[in-house]
């Protein structure tokens, strides 16, 4: 009886998390294809998160004629109940400087139990060649079942 009262409150407890990932990149430059879309097969994949699982989607490219980051993902919930996120990323050069971050937190939309969706206004844009000085990175999502007070 113990234990069911124990992992009863483990479920019924609110969840608070983060995960992070970090490690070195070097970002390709996509280039449109004939019908004008971006093929991504060859941006930087990785996946992350504990219950809200993020997957990059990160590469350069060209955005109304500025050279830019893309620093976006598909976000999915894989809980059982509604899940409320934050995702940022940042990318540094060398010597360790930030050359730019970015992020998205859809604050009281959320994500449905099951529900993907793609985050895509995670741009940087940046002067010409600066995104060949990138070669690290760090990104973070934070994820809660409670609803973000409105601002």
């Amino acid at each position: 009886m113990k234990l069911l009262t124990t992992l009863f409150l483990l479920l019924a407890a609110s969840l608070h998390a983060q995960s992070t990932i970090q490690g070195n990149i070097k970002l390709d430059y996509l280039k449109k294809d004939a019908s004008g879309g971006v093929v991504t097969d060859n941006a930087f994949k990785k996946e992350f998160g504990n219950v809200v699982k993020v997957t990059t989607g990160w590469y350069a490219g060209d955005f109304f004629g500025e050279e830019t980051v893309f620093g976006n993902v598909t976000v999915r919930n894989t809980a059982m109940k509604p899940m409320y996120f934050r995702y940022y990323v940042a990318f540094f050069d060398k010597d360790k400087n930030l050359v730019g971050a970015t992020g998205q937190h859809p604050l009281r939309r959320g994500l449905k139990p099951g529900e993907q969706t793609y985050m895509g206004s995670c741009e940087i844009g940046l002067p010409k060649d600066k995104y060949k000085t990138i070669v690290s990175y760090q990104a973070v999502i934070y994820e809660t079942d409670i609803l973000p007070k409105q601002p």
